[in-house]
């Protein structure tokens, strides 16, 4: 497939998004080697630095709006599915504030890839799937559409088993230090402890440590710390094993729109994939303590990880599958009925139907702006991005 990259120069005088500079700092060659290659690449990696700019463009308009669950990285490849689910995954960046943060940040990414394969006289069209799909999830959050093409060829495309994931993390785990595997093991048993007081049904030797490594994967998280563990599952049985991503949390401060929590903030993670997120995680938690040597060597604190388990049939939306401008319009509408619906939700009820019918109003007074600005940003990180191939 020939991929078509629309540039566009940055209007008025508009400065260029750039990654944070820690975060490059810290990338690998091969990385960056994917950076230059890929702008939508670029685009996942440059989340922080694009939520700062929302954040201080509609800076005046921010008091109106509501402060609400965000996904805080919506965009389309964000969008996963499993055997049984489908719908917007990784809430890494999940955070409360307000609803264009989400909006921007998905409407950016649909205009990109129209960009790249030459769909941009669909744009309008594609913003109106995206748009229309989130206000009709404002107003029947139990509304819940049939999963788009492009989630059943996948399922057909290349069934995964349990076998081929756990394979799949024993390639890919870097090997610890005994001291490091020694803090990973004592920190998965007083994680044990606790699960087991919310999990009776995991038994006491469910979560014993077979085997574990750091990992690097990903592209938006890419010099976030992560390790991958094994851990025996149900029984002794090797088959059964589960794999699990013990993860950092991201830094968030600063940004002046967000609100992040001071005390335990994993728990913006943990409550933003159960309050927007539809696929179910079998472990889904705040992490332990983990004191590694190696990244204690490099400056990583000590806490705020968080766990989760890692399902077989999972996988993400990869722009090279999208066949048709269909299968971006049913995605995007799709993403918005779910950050449209689950928003509005707190850990126990659903808003009235009046306090939707005022975020919807709140919300549409901006959405010429918010359709404006996605677009005008994306010209600036394009900018950004011609700058680090430059380099």
């Amino acid at each position: 497939m020939v991929v078509t990259i629309v540039l566009v120069e940055a209007a008025h005088g508009a400065a260029p998004i750039r990654p944070n500079p820690e975060s490059l700092e810290r990338a690998t060659p091969e990385l960056i080697k994917g950076l230059r290659a890929d702008p939508y690449d670029y685009l996942r990696f440059a989340n922080r630095s694009w939520i700062a700019r929302v954040c201080d463009d509609f800076g005046r308009d921010l008091e109106g709006l509501p402060v609400i669950r965000l996904h805080g990285d919506a965009h389309v490849e964000q969008f996963a599915l499993t055997r049984d689910e489908w719908g917007l995954d990784d809430f890494d960046d999940s955070a409360r504030g307000p609803a264009v943060v989400d909006i921007v940040r998905f409407l950016g990414s649909v205009d990109l890839v129209a960009r790249r394969r030459s769909w941009q006289q669909e744009r309008d069209r594609l913003f109106d799937s995206f748009v229309g799909g989130y206000k009709r999830g404002l107003l029947e959050p139990d509304h819940l559409p049939p999963p788009p093409d492009i989630v059943g060829r996948l399922r057909t495309a290349a069934p995964a088993t349990r076998a081929a994931l756990l394979a799949w993390g024993e390639s890919k785990m870097q090997p610890l230090a005994d001291a490091s595997m020694k803090a990973v093991a004592g920190g998965m048993e007083a994680f044990a402890q606790i699960m087991l007081r919310e999990r009776p049904d995991l038994g006491p030797e469910y979560l014993r440590v077979v085997r574990a490594g750091s990992i690097q994967s990903g592209v938006g998280s890419a010099v976030t710390p992560k390790i991958l563990i094994r851990v025996r599952g149900p029984s002794d049985d090797p088959a059964d094993d589960e794999l699990l991503e013990s993860k950092k949390i991201g830094d968030l401060t600063g940004l002046s729109c967000l609100n992040t929590p001071m005390v335990n903030p994993t728990l913006r993670i943990i409550d933003g994939s159960k309050q927007l997120g539809r696929l179910m995680h079998n472990i889904l938690a705040a992490g332990p303590e983990l004191m590694v040597p190696e990244m204690m060597a490099r400056g990583e604190r000590l806490q705020d990880w968080w766990i989760r388990s890692l399902d077989p049939s999972y996988s993400q939306i990869r722009l090279a599958g999208l066949r048709s401008v269909e299968d971006l319009a049913a995605i995007s509408y799709d993403a918005g009925v779910q950050l449209g619906a689950g928003r509005l939700q707190d850990r126990t009820v659903l808003l009235s139907t009046y306090d939707r019918k005022r975020l919807l109003g709140a919300t549409g007074k901006l959405e010429k702006r918010y359709r404006q600005e996605a677009t005008q940003l994306v010209d600036d990180l394009l900018q950004g991005w011609r700058e680090l191939v430059g380099r």
